[in-house]
C-alpha cells in the first residue's frame, strides 16, 4: 500500500480556493476491516406519531399509487431505503397524532394489524425482502407499569407481527423515545432477549398462542439486536457504555437524534472505530417545504443580497445533505432514519411540511416525491450500501473518514455553508475497486475541488462520472435536473506521487456524486450525456392539477359519506409470508378489535370501526379515562375526515353515547378544520359540542358563541315537528352542522337549534369528530353540497407556488417589490410566506371558477385593490385579522362561473402577508 499522505485543506475567507481531497489506500483497507462503525448502512423511514394514518387508505382506494410507493423505496440492488422504524404507541398524542395501542390490556392478544407501520414493513419485503425493522416507544398504556409489563409489551407484539406477516423485528429500544438512556435496563433487555425460552406470554396454561411458534421464530427472536438511546440531543451515554463492558456487549447500536456532533470526549467516533458499534441518527431531518416551489424563493443568499437560494439555504436538500456528511464527519453516523419520510397524514399538522414523501390525498392517488429523494440516490445509487451479515460476503461500502469532511456551521440545523465551506464524503468498496465522493455547495459561490486517487486503489485512473442535482432552469419541470449526469473527467496520473488527480467544478446552489462506477455514457450521435440503465433517474415526477377533491357523488351533490360497513369495498392486497394475499377489507385494518377507518386522521384517542349489532359495524371512540395515558400534547378525542379544501358543505353524523359512570360525556361535530396548532381539542373554524345530558355549545376555534341546554333542544324540536334531542346512553340522535359562507347553522334530528354568522368565519376545511375520554359511537357520517354555494375549492395554492411543475410556465406573477421566504414555522402553509412591504405591490393570476379567497396572517391593518379581468372591483378592501398562516383573511367570491384575471394590489403600507391562495369552483 502506498504511504500517501491524506490531505484536504480549506481556507474558510477565501471560497475561490480550491479543495484538495486524497482517498488514501491504507485508509480503505482499514475501514474494510471494520464490519458495523463503518459500513454505510444507508437510510430508512420512521411510521409514527400519525404519520403514516392513511397510508392504508392508499393501499386500498389507489393500489397503483401505493405499490408504485412501496417500490420506489425499497426495491432494486440499489434502495432508497432499507429500514422501518415503527414507534409503539398508547393512542395519545405523541406530536402529529397518535400511534394505536396494540396492547390496551394487558390479556389483549397484539392488533398489529391496525399498525401501518407493520404492514408497510411486510409490504417492503415484497422487493427487500431483508429490509430492516426496528421498533421503540413513546408513551406506554396505561396497563405497562413496570419492565416487565413492557418486556411484554413488546415482545407479545413481535412475535404477533412475526405470526401475522412473516415479519421479525430485527433491533429494538426498550427505552423511552428521547428520554435519556437506563442502561441497566437495556442491558437487562438484551439479557432477557438473547435467552428468552418461554415465548410468547399466553393468558394461561390453555392458551394456543403461549410460546414459541417454531424454532425459527426462536432464533430469529433471540438474534434481535438492542439499541440506545433515541435521545433529542447529543448522546450522553457514550462514555458510560464504553466504561462499562456490561453495557458495551449489551448495546449494538448507538443512536441519537438530529444532533449531528459528537460528546466533547469523542465517545461515538471511539464506539464506531475502536469497537465497531453502529451509529445512527435514528431521527433525522429531511426537508422543510417543498423543492419543487423552493428556487422561488428570494431569501438572502448569506451575503446580504436576496437573490435567492435555489434548491438550497434554510431546510433544503441541500442541507439534508451537509446533515448527513457532517453527522458522519463528527460523530459516524452511518445510518439516518427519517422522521417522516412519508407524511401520509393529513397537512398542516404538528410538524408539517417536513417529509420526503407526501401522500394526503388517497381518494386521487397523489403523491410527490422531493428532492430529498434524489439527495439519497446521490448516496444510495452510487455505492453498495446496508447492513454487513455474518453469512454473506461483505461487500458494503464504507464512508471513509480520512477522505470525508465538513466545516458548514451549524448542528440542528447545518446551515452555515453560504461562504462556499466544505462539505464531502467518501464511500469507499472495501477491495477498493471503486469509489464515490458525495460533495454539497449549499452556496452562492462556484467551487472546485481536486481529487487525488491513490494508485494503489484499483478505483485509481478510471474516469469519474459526475451526478448533478440543482434547480430546473427557466421552462423545464421542476426536477428537470436533479440527480442527472452531467460530465465524465479524465484523471491525471502522476506516476511520481502515484496518485490520479481530477478537478471537479460544483454549481453554486448544488450538490454532485463523482463516482468511478461506469454509470453513464456518451451518446454518438449527439454528443449527450446519458444514464446507463442500472443509475437512470426514476423518481415519480409529480403533475400540475392532479390533487381531485374527494366529491364522491356530484350528480347527487355527496362530497362524501361513509357507513363505516364498507360493504362495497374490495379485498385489500398484503404481503404475507413471502406471497401476496387478499383480504376482507376491514380485517386487515384491524378487524373486529377495531379497525381503522377511511379517511380519517386521529390527534388524540382512538377512533375505530366495530361491529354493532343494530347498524353493523359503527365507528367507536375507543378510549376511556382509565386508558387515558400520558401524551406529548394533551388534548380529547380528535379524528380528522375529508378533503381540507372543502368550503361550504353540511356534514351530519349519527351519534350515541355508551353507557356512562360519571360526569356526561361530550360528542362534538366540527368543520372547516385546516390545521394550524399543536392543540387540536379546539382546532375547527366552527363546532358544535353538545353533552349527553344535553347542555351544547358552538363554538369558533374553541371560543364560545353560542350555548343552551336540553330544554332549548325539547323546544326546537317541537317547534319543527321532529324527535328531540334524547339525552342520556343507549339512543341515536343525528347532528347536522351547516357552513355556508360566513354563516353556521346546526340541526338535531331535523330540527334548526341555532346559527351565528361572523364576517371573519374560517372559509374551507376538514370535518372532525370528537369526544370526551369516553365511549361514543358514530354512524352515516354524509357530507353535503350546499345549495347556492360553491362546495370546494378546486386548488389549495401554495404561495410559492410560482411556476408549473410540468414545464415552468408562470402560475402566478408578483411584481418585484415582494419578498419570499422558506424556512417558515410548522404551522406556516409549506412553511413558505410571500411578504409586501409597501402600497402598491400586485399579485396576479388567471383561473377558472367563481372566487378567490386568500390565506395568511394578517392583524386586520392592510388594505387590498382588488381588480377583476382589468376592472377595479374593489377599492381599499379590509382584510380580516386571522389567528394563524393557514387562516382566511380576504374572500373575493360570487364572479360568474367562467375564466378570470384578477389582481391585488396593496393599498396601503401596513404591509401584507399571504400564505396560500383557494380557487373557488
Amino acid at each position: 500500500m502506498s504511504a500517501m499522505t491524506t490531505m484536504t485543506t480549506f481556507e474558510g475567507n477565501d471560497p475561490a480556493q480550491p479543495l484538495r481531497v486524497a482517498i488514501h489506500a491504507d485508509d480503505v483497507a482499514a475501514a474494510a476491516k471494520n464490519r458495523n462503525g463503518l459500513t454505510y448502512k444507508g437510510f430508512g423511514l420512521l411510521s409514527g406519531n400519525a404519520t403514516s394514518s392513511l397510508l392504508m387508505d392508499y393501499k386500498a382506494e389507489s393500489p397503483d399509487a401505493y405499490w408504485q410507493l412501496v417500490r420506489t423505496l425499497f426495491a432494486g440492488d440499489h434502495p432508497l431505503m432499507n429500514t422501518i422504524k415503527i414507534e409503539m404507541g398508547n393512542d395519545r398524542n405523541n406530536s402529529t397524532g397518535p400511534n394505536v395501542a396494540t396492547m390496551r390490556e394487558s390479556d389483549e392478544y397484539p392488533q398489529v394489524a391496525r399498525e401501518p407501520g407493520f404492514q408497510l414493513a411486510a409490504d417492503a419485503r415484497r422487493y427487500q425482502p431483508g429490509v430492516h425493522v426496528s421498533i421503540l416507544r413513546w408513551m406506554a398504556p396505561t396497563w405497562v407499569h413496570s419492565n416487565d409489563d413492557v418486556y411484554k409489551w413488546y415482545k407479545n407484539t413481535i412475535l404477533a407481527a412475526y405470526r401475522e406477516y412473516g415479519v421479525m423485528v430485527d433491533s429494538v429500544n426498550p427505552d423511552v423515545n428521547e428520554r435519556t438512556a437506563n442502561l441497566d435496563w437495556v442491558a437487562d433487555f438484551a439479557h432477557r432477549v438473547h435467552t428468552d425460552d418461554q415465548g410468547f406470554i399466553g393468558n394461561g396454561p390453555n392458551d394456543p398462542n403461549a410460546g414459541w411458534a417454531s424454532e425459527t421464530e426462536r432464533d430469529l427472536f433471540h438474534a434481535i439486536k438492542v439499541i440506545t438511546s433515541d435521545e433529542e440531543v447529543t448522546g450522553t451515554f457514550g462514555g458510560e457504555v464504553i466504561a462499562n463492558p456490561e453495557y458495551l456487549n449489551a448495546m449494538d447500536v448507538a443512536s441519537y437524534h438530529y444532533s449531528v456532533v459528537d460528546d466533547e470526549d469523542g465517545n461515538f467516533k471511539r464506539l464506531a472505530e475502536e469497537f465497531d458499534k453502529e451509529i445512527w441518527n435514528s431521527e433525522a431531518q429531511a426537508v422543510f417545504s417543498n423543492s419543487a416551489d423552493r428556487p422561488n424563493n428570494t431569501m438572502d443568499n448569506g451575503l446580504g443580497e436576496r437573490t435567492g437560494t435555489g434548491i438550497g439555504g434554510s431546510g433544503s436538500p441541500l442541507e439534508m445533505a451537509n446533515t448527513l456528511v457532517k453527522g458522519f464527519v463528527e460523530s459516524r453516523r452511518t445510518h439516518a432514519i427519517y422522521q417522516p419520510a412519508i407524511g401520509s397524514c393529513y397537512e398542516h399538522m404538528e410538524y408539517a411540511s417536513k417529509e420526503l414523501i407526501s401522500a394526503r390525498d388517497p381518494w386521487s392517488g397523489w403523491m410527490y416525491y422531493d428532492a430529498g429523494c434524489a439527495v439519497l440516490e446521490h448516496f444510495t445509487r452510487f455505492a453498495n450500501l446496508g447492513f454487513v451479515s455474518a453469512s454473506a460476503h461483505d461487500t458494503i461500502w464504507r464512508a471513509i473518514p480520512q477522505a470525508s469532511g465538513c466545516k458548514v456551521g451549524g448542528n440542528n440545523p447545518v446551515n452555515g455553508a453560504r461562504n462556499g465551506e466544505p462539505s464531502y464524503m467518501t464511500l469507499a468498496a472495501p477491495n477498493g475497486n471503486d469509489v464515490s465522493i458525495v460533495i454539497i455547495n449549499d452556496s452562492g459561490f462556484t467551487k472546485t475541488y481536486e481529487i487525488e486517487i491513490d494508485a494503489a486503489l484499483t478505483a485509481a485512473g478510471k474516469p469519474l462520472t459526475i451526478w448533478q442535482t440543482r434547480a430546473a432552469d427557466a421552462g423545464q419541470p421542476y426536477d428537470a435536473n436533479w440527480r442527472k449526469p452531467v460530465a465524465i473527467i479524465d484523471g491525471n496520473h502522476n506516476e511520481n506521487t502515484a496518485v490520479s488527480t481530477y478537478a471537479v467544478t460544483i454549481q453554486p446552489w448544488s450538490m454532485i456524486t463523482a463516482t468511478t462506477l461506469d454509470s453513464a455514457e456518451v451518446n454518438p450521435a449527439t454528443g449527450a450525456l446519458t444514464a446507463k440503465p442500472a443509475y437512470a433517474y426514476a423518481l415519480p415526477h409529480t403533475n400540475e392539477h392532479t390533487r381531485t377533491v374527494l366529491d364522491v357523488d356530484p350528480a347527487n351533490g355527496v362530497l362524501y359519506a361513509d357507513d363505516f360497513n364498507y360493504a362495497d369495498e374490495p379485498q385489500v392486497e398484503t404481503y404475507k409470508f413471502d406471497q401476496l394475499v387478499k383480504e376482507d377489507y376491514l380485517a386487515s385494518r384491524g378487524g373486529d378489535a377495531g379497525a381503522t377507518p377511511r379517511y380519517s386522521t386521529d390527534t388524540n384517542g382512538a377512533f375505530e370501526v366495530v361491529p354493532d349489532a343494530e347498524r353493523g359495524h359503527v365507528l367507536r371512540q375507543q378510549i376511556d379515562w382509565n386508558h387515558a395515558g400520558n401524551a406529548w400534547i394533551e388534548g380529547d378525542p380528535r379524528t380528522a375526515i375529508g378533503d381540507m379544501r372543502w368550503a361550504n358543505y353540511r356534514v351530519s353524523v349519527d351519534v350515541k353515547f355508551e353507557d356512562y359512570p360519571g360526569r356526561a360525556p361530550y360528542v362534538l361535530l366540527g368543520a372547516r378544520e385546516m390545521g394550524g396548532n399543536k392543540f387540536t381539542t379546539d382546532i375547527c373554524g366552527v363546532d358544535f359540542k353538545i353533552r349527553a345530558d344535553g347542555v351544547w355549545l358552538l363554538r369558533n376555534f374553541g371560543n364560545e358563541v353560542r350555548r343552551g341546554h336540553l330544554e332549548d333542544l325539547r323546544r326546537r324540536a317541537i317547534e319543527a315537528g321532529m324527535q328531540p334531542f334524547a339525552a342520556g346512553a343507549g339512543s341515536w340522535n343525528t347532528i347536522t352542522l351547516e357552513v355556508a359562507g360566513d354563516t353556521a347553522t346546526v340541526f338535531i334530528n331535523g330540527a334548526k337549534i341555532t346559527t351565528w354568522s361572523d364576517p371573519s368565519l374560517q372559509s374551507a376545511g376538514r370535518v372532525n369528530l370528537g369526544t370526551s375520554f369516553d365511549h361514543v359511537r358514530f354512524s352515516n357520517l354524509r357530507v353535503e353540497r350546499v345549495d347556492g354555494f360553491s362546495p370546494y375549492y378546486t386548488e389549495l395554492i401554495d404561495d410559492m407556488h410560482m411556476r408549473s411543475w410540468d414545464n415552468g410556465s408562470e402560475i402566478l406573477h408578483y411584481d418585484s417589490s415582494w419578498t419570499h421566504d422558506n424556512g417558515q414555522g410548522m404551522f406556516t402553509y409549506m412553511r413558505t410566506i410571500s411578504r409586501a412591504a409597501g402600497a402598491g405591490a400586485e399579485l396576479k393570476f388567471s383561473f377558472d371558477g367563481t372566487g378567490v379567497d386568500l390565506f395568511g396572517p394578517s392583524d386586520g391593518s392592510a388594505r387590498l385593490d382588488v381588480f377583476v379581468d382589468g376592472h377595479l372591483v374593489h377599492a381599499n378592501a379590509p382584510v380580516h385579522a386571522t389567528n394563524g398562516s393557514l387562516r382566511c383573511e380576504y374572500r373575493l367570491e360570487g364572479l360568474e362561473q367562467g375564466h378570470h384575471t384578477v389582481a391585488f394590489r396593496t393599498a396601503n403600507a401596513a404591509g401584507f402577508a399571504l400564505d396560500a391562495i383557494g380557487l373557488l369552483k
